[in-house]
């Protein structure tokens, strides 16, 4: 297990700037995501860790070895591609052994180490089959299974589930985080997708126009964003503006278009008479009835609902212009309703975040 660092690490092409000074620090042994919309500069990064593309300035380092100018084949990483890559003449087991013929391994060596890859991935018995032959996970799984085989001390992956169907790619979110732990990789993993960085990474960096927004735990950055580009992009939530009152209590007191509101997840050093904005995360608001406690109470009309089985989301109109999305779960109300509602959140939940 290696960890790696990335300095002021830069990418441009001509005067286009696609990764812009970026300094990271990958700790040895987890899974790492890097999250963010398509053309943020995530794959980008994760090609010049690979020695895929060459920096336009910086340092990468993998443990204390510096590796900015090394090609790929020095640098003993392994890349996992989105399209999978697999050699449709070849065997799986031919497939798995491609990296290992480039670096001439003997023949007991190379049959150990592709049994040893295939038994990660959970594809014995597959040795023989041509990837016309398998479904899309189990082709997934052998491209997995050939990155494991040089046994690399660092694991990329570019968006390896994106061509999967929904039911596949969440099978296949716990094999992946399953064969990281238990090969003891360091691993970095590339998505668009919030739900699948969310649930598998041990911490994560969102990424916008180049730049790194916020690291984190999957908590974290979720419960605790930094920036409203960061409370936007993972997950759904409310925004509201807001002017600071003051502290009452350990409480940030809000003024907002629908009244006052408290908070007790603020900015430090936070100044009165500052114009915010309030991040409140769909989840967070409950349907209040006569016996219900919550620090913010409002009144509203549903306008809007939604069935999604489990849950249904409702959009409430709260005062002349502003509206509010709740995720109910357990459903009460009908879909129909149009009717007058209370609402609350905890001052927890409101999240304050500079403008």
């Amino acid at each position: 297990m290696v960890p790696i660092t990335l300095r002021q690490v830069t990418k441009r092409y001509g005067s286009h700037v696609v990764v812009d000074h970026v300094d990271l620090a990958v700790e040895a042994g987890e899974l790492f995501f890097l999250l963010g919309p398509s053309g943020c500069g995530k794959t980008t990064l994760l090609r010049m860790i690979a020695g895929l593309a060459e920096p336009s300035g910086g340092t990468i380092l993998l443990g204390d070895r510096d590796v900015t100018a090394l090609p790929t084949g020095r640098r003993n990483t392994a890349m996992v591609f989105q399209n999978y890559a697999l050699w449709p003449h070849m065997t799986v087991a031919e497939n798995v052994a491609f990296g290992l013929d480039v670096r001439r391994l003997g023949a007991a060596e190379k049959k150990r180490r592709v049994a040893a890859a295939l038994a990660a991935v959970r594809m014995e018995g597959f040795e023989g089959r041509k990837p016309a032959q398998l479904s899309g996970g189990q082709q997934q799984r052998v491209a997995v299974a050939r990155a494991l085989a040089v046994e690399p001390a660092v694991l990329l992956l570019d968006e390896p589930l994106s061509n999967l169907d929904a039911k596949l790619r969440l099978e296949l979110r716990g094999e992946i985080r399953r064969i990281c732990t238990e090969s003891r990789l360091t691993a970095v993993y590339v998505t668009h997708d919030q739900e699948e960085a969310l649930s598998m990474a041990d911490r994560m960096a969102v990424i916008d126009r180049g730049r790194i927004c916020q690291v984190g735990s999957p908590k974290d950055l979720y419960a605790r964003p930094a920036s409203r580009f960061v409370a936007d992009f993972l997950g759904q939530t409310n925004f509201l503006p807001a002017r600071t009152l003051g502290l009452e209590d350990g409480r940030l007191v809000l003024d907002t278009p629908v009244g006052r509101l408290c908070s007790t997840t603020y900015p430090a050093g936070i100044a009165a008479d500052s114009e915010v904005t309030c991040s409140i995360r769909l989840e967070a608001v409950r349907l209040l009835d006569a016996t219900s406690r919550a620090d913010n109470r409002l009144e509203g009309r549903v306008t809007e609902t939604v069935y999604r089985g489990f849950m249904a989301q409702h959009t409430v109109a709260v005062g002349d212009t502003l509206t509010l999305r709740l995720n109910e779960f357990k459903p009460r109300l009908n879909a129909a309703a149009n009717g007058p509602v209370k609402l609350g959140f905890d001052a927890e939940d409101v999240v304050v975040l500079p403008d």
